[in-house]
């Protein structure tokens, strides 16, 4: 068209056929708590702490007790549509984000009647009343002809007498029947509008308010409340993440944490350029065995099928199609069913093999994702928001639209349950080796047997007795021999142990030397240049030090240079030992204080030096490693008698460990302190087998290792005992 042919003669309007009300509203809604709804989520931006829903022989009355509207609110906002109001008006007086943002919500109120009566009252206003014909506006034709009745108010008991303030809709010429089931659907379906506080108990005062039925809500709301709680005692683990300032380049954190205890932490940055924000928390359950709380498995896993999966908040209501089993929004029915191994998510280092094998289904988790599509629409960029291109509600109200930024929300949220699936398979691993390492004892069995054959001797023939005594007699040469046995393995754990340890001390040494030559060369190129400042005396001195430094570090591995230290056993005095391992590894101990304070004629059982460096050098390397986030880094040794029984204690100012379970701490492989990756590649810890070694060496010296309450200031307390005799 020509620039000259743009004239206000030839400009012709749109025209709004008064059907779009009903494409607006009824048909936009598939069921009638999402109608519901959308009247409770009025209430909420206006304030409102209290809701109630009443049902009369044909009428649905939605009441509360929020800052309400006067005439004028009522015909420049309520009845334009499409408006933008809430656009433009975020944050209510409370301080809550509203949820509202496309105008057409109230409309919605079609699909449950014929008519709409309204009354509110503001304060400082008088009351109003509004009556909608919708049946009456549609045949209007035209949108613009179609409207509502607004006149003053004397029908002040359409608001709870209680409520100063408030608004109160009432829905006539009800479509659908309301009986006994319909109702209990529509208690669970309110129950789950806010977050359920099983999952999220810190949303903000101003946030909650409460949604009453009237009849049915209060005896179903409180089962199924109940149901709940006893569905959730049986959680395997939790995982929680964080989003923050995506857009802007923020990053994600998540924390997984397993019933025992067990915690592990990841930071990343997937690509949430049109994401900023989001908060979630997800259960993982093991719905197989008995279940606490006296539920039947069989209940679990169909109350689960109907109600797990991850359930979506926006601005703290529930979008209704989002969670159950056949809501897979982030795809882990698909990747399960076609049995992945890998993440196509995380990075190698966090990766495992087979490791996707544990990606929870549906019908075994049950959580939540928060987020704020206001928010994100206030965040996102010009070009983005004229693109639509944010996270975003559908005009349906239900769904958020399938676009990019939804896409980097699943990202976001499939990343962290995908980081749980490979922690819980490496630990399941690591498990069933740690099992398989344990050696079970053959003395106790080979007393039972003779047992039974002394028992079977009593009631036997003579001749047939006295063959039983023989060959019980027999018995005690297998118990010779195993004594034997096992003494000849204890001696060769003990130098495997030794070795491990000192093969783990070779890393440090190793990255101690490198620091060493690094020092070294600078002096020899000084000394090339001709040009450095370094006197012969400062050459000496530096030479001395560089000495001295690398003397310290090959102490490391002074139990293992000498065949002495390696294979003599002594009742070695204890205070003597530890100073020496102490000492041997001050290399690596940095500035920990390490405070010895242990009777000086305590003498230890009889092993090598070699054996209880094994002990006390790991013990101090875990306690160092526990303390590398502590402000004051100190270690005491100590020891004790009591009984008959000698003790020695290591404790430390560090992060302290969990006592009903710590026995699990000295099976291989079992970690629960992160160690950083620098302080691994030194040799020190993280792997998993330092307090496997300990345990190991005290058993074949008869000696006895756990953990016990410490003393404070001290977090953890390390205690090895004997017996005198």
């Amino acid at each position: 068209m020509k620039p000259e042919d743009k004239k206000k003669e030839n400009f012709k309007e749109f025209t709004v056929d008064a059907a779009l009300l009903r494409e607006l509203g009824e048909r936009l809604v598939g069921k009638p708590h999402v109608a519901l709804s959308e009247l409770v989520k009025n209430s909420y931006d206006a304030d409102a702490t209290e809701v109630e829903i009443r049902f009369g022989d044909d009428s649905i009355t939605v009441a509360d007790n929020g800052t309400g509207m006067s005439r004028s609110d009522f015909i420049d906002h309520w009845m334009r549509v499409g408006t933008v109001h809430k656009q433009n008006n975020m944050v209510t007086d409370r301080g809550r984000t509203v949820t509202g943002s496309k105008g057409i919500g109230r409309l919605s109120a079609q699909f449950l009647g014929e008519e709409l009566e309204l009354v509110s009252k503001k304060k400082g206003q008088d009351f109003f009343e509004a009556a909608v014909n919708w049946p009456e506006n549609i045949d209007a034709g035209d949108l613009i002809r179609a409207g509502a009745y607004v006149l003053p108010s004397h029908s002040k008991e359409l608001i709870n007498r209680k409520y100063p303030t408030g608004t109160s809709v009432t829905i006539r010429g009800l479509k659908q029947a309301w009986g006994t089931e319909e109702l209990r659907d529509l208690a669970r379906e309110l129950w789950f509008l806010q977050p359920p506080d099983e999952l999220f108990k810190s949303l903000d005062k101003k946030d909650k308010f409460k949604v009453s039925l009237t009849g049915v809500a209060d005896n179903v709301g409180k089962k199924f409340s109940e149901q709940m709680r006893q569905a959730f005692e049986n959680w395997i683990a939790v995982i929680e993440g964080e989003l923050k300032q995506g857009s802007k380049g923020g990053g994600s954190h998540v924390t997984v944490t397993f019933k025992n205890g067990d915690q592990y932490s990841a930071s990343y940055k997937e690509n949430t350029a049109l994401l900023d924000t989001a908060r979630f928390k997800i259960y993982v359950f093991k719905l197989s065995g008995k279940q606490t709380g006296g539920v039947d498995v069989s209940t679990a896993r169909k109350y689960f099928r109907t109600y797990g999966g991850v359930h979506v908040y926006d601005n703290g209501f529930r979008l209704p199609f989002y969670g159950g089993e056949e809501q897979d929004w982030l795809g882990l029915e698909y990747d399960h069913s076609h049995r992945l191994n890998r993440s196509n998510l995380l990075p190698a280092e966090l990766q495992v093999a087979s490791g996707l094998n544990d990606i929870p289904t549906n019908g075994r988790i049950f959580g939540l994702v928060q987020i704020s599509t206001s928010h994100e629409r206030r965040m996102a960029a010009q070009a983005e928001l004229r693109r639509g291109n944010y996270l975003n509600v559908q005009v349906t109200r239900d769904r958020l639209i399938d676009n990019a930024a939804f896409q980097q929300l699943v990202n976001t949220v499939r990343w962290a349950i995908d980081f749980y699936a490979m922690r819980s398979y490496e630990r399941r691993q690591k498990a069933k080796l740690s099992d398989a390492l344990e050696i079970p004892e053959t003395e106790k069995k080979t007393s039972e047997i003779r047992e039974q054959l002394f028992q079977i001797s009593l009631s036997a023939p003579a001749p047939v007795a006295k063959e039983i005594e023989r060959v019980s007699e027999r018995f005690k040469e297998l118990q010779s021999l195993e004594e034997q046995r096992k003494s000849a393995i204890n001696a060769e754990r003990i130098l495997l142990a030794a070795l491990a340890t000192t093969g783990m001390a070779a890393l440090a040494m190793e990255h101690e030397l490198q620091k060493e030559l690094f020092l070294l060369y600078g002096i020899r190129d000084k000394l090339k240049s001709k040009r450095g400042t370094l006197s012969e005396a400062n050459i000496v001195e530096a030479l001395d030090k560089w000495a001295d430094r690398t003397t310290r570090a090959r102490k490391l591995f002074s139990p293992l240079m000498n065949e002495y230290d390696r294979e003599k056993r002594n009742k070695y005095k204890a205070c003597k030992v530890i100073e020496q391992i102490v000492k041997n590894s001050e290399a690596v101990m940095r500035d920990v204080n390490v405070e010895v304070d242990v009777a000086q004629d305590l003498r230890l059982p009889e092993a090598t030096f070699a054996a209880w460096n094994a002990i006390f050098q790991n013990v101090l390397f875990n306690a160092v490693n526990a303390m590398i986030g502590s402000s004051v880094r100190r270690i005491s040794c100590s020891d004790s008698f009591s009984n008959g029984d000698h003790a020695i204690y290591v404790q430390d100012t560090g992060a302290g460990v969990r006592l009903h379970d710590s026995v699990e701490l000295f099976k291989p492989f079992i970690r629960r302190l992160e160690i950083p990756e620098e302080r691994k590649s030194l040799g020190l810890g993280g792997m998993g087998i330092g307090l496997t070694i300990v345990k190991m060496v005290a058993d074949s010296l008869d000696c006895e290792v756990s953990f016990v309450k410490p003393i404070p200031p001290f977090k953890t307390a390390f205690k090895i005992s004997w017996s005198e005799k």
